[in-house]
């Protein structure tokens, strides 16, 4: 809880500092991003759009319902390799903290750090964890706030397979 005050702490500076309230309508497109992946390297989220659907998960390891969560995602993205991405972005996490997490609940999918939540700002994310379900053109297709059960992750790839099939990217 004292992280998601840190977030909203730094969300009322940047609205201070630029002059107003930021609106936090959630984007409708996908916005390229690069961030530094864990393990080393940088990712680029561009790579990505146009090329596959992605499902792009913020969490942070001090909350409880990302695990299975996280667990969740890990089979979808075994299950669907290939056909799926699975994107997950740590927010304001020590990287210590994300090794940790990242180990304990086997994520072999993409981590990207986001120490300062600028990733987490661009997307609007104002709560942990939060989901979007993005098709392969970059259109977003849906958005999960809080922590996915197995009955919803299923409902919503099944919505992002459609989207494929049909040609609504």
């Amino acid at each position: 809880m004292k992280r998601l005050g840190a977030i909203s702490a730094f969300l009322l500076a940047v609205a201070l500092a630029t002059g107003g309230a930021p609106s936090y309508h959630p984007p409708t497109e996908a916005i390229a991003f690069r961030g530094p992946l864990y393990g080393g390297g940088t990712f680029s989220f561009s790579d990505y759009l146009g090329k596959t659907p992605v499902i792009l998960n913020f969490w942070a390891s001090w909350g409880r319902p990302c695990g299975g969560e996280a667990e969740l995602l890990e089979e979808a993205y075994q299950r669907y390799a290939g056909r799926l991405a699975v994107v997950s972005v740590n927010v304001q996490d020590p990287e210590e903290n994300a090794r940790a997490f990242v180990s304990k609940h086997g994520i072999s999918y993409p981590v990207v750090l986001d120490g300062a939540a600028e990733i987490a700002w661009i997307y609007r994310v104002k709560y942990l964890p939060t989901t979007f379900f993005i098709s392969a053109s970059g259109r977003i297709v849906a958005i999960h706030r809080g922590p996915l059960n197995s009955a919803q992750l299923e409902r919503y790839l099944r919505l992002l397979m459609e989207t494929q099939v049909s040609g609504e990217n």
